[in-house]
């Protein structure tokens, strides 16, 4: 497994009441299973295809995607306009 920090913002750093924190993930989707452990919102569900995902500054095609030691992974709430 590889040690990666990620970083939470918009919406669903200020519901989850997680900004920053150290995972321990083979593939993207596994931040997740943290992420929403560490929520305060009970039964969070935050996932890769409810979120916007970016890989070490890089938007994340996919939740599959292998991560390495180091890597940075951002989790951002969807962005809407009107």
């Amino acid at each position: 497994m590889a040690k990666v920090t990620v970083k939470v913002f918009g919406v669903y750093r200020v519901d989850s009441g997680v900004k920053e924190y150290t995972a321990e993930a083979d593939v993207v989707n596994d931040v997740f299973t943290s992420l929403n452990y560490l929520s305060k919102v009970p039964d969070s569900n935050i996932n890769f295809n409810n979120a916007a995902i970016f890989l070490n500054n890089k938007k994340c095609g996919s939740g599959r995607t292998k991560l390495k030691d180091g890597d940075e992974v951002w989790v951002m709430s969807p962005a809407g306009g009107g």
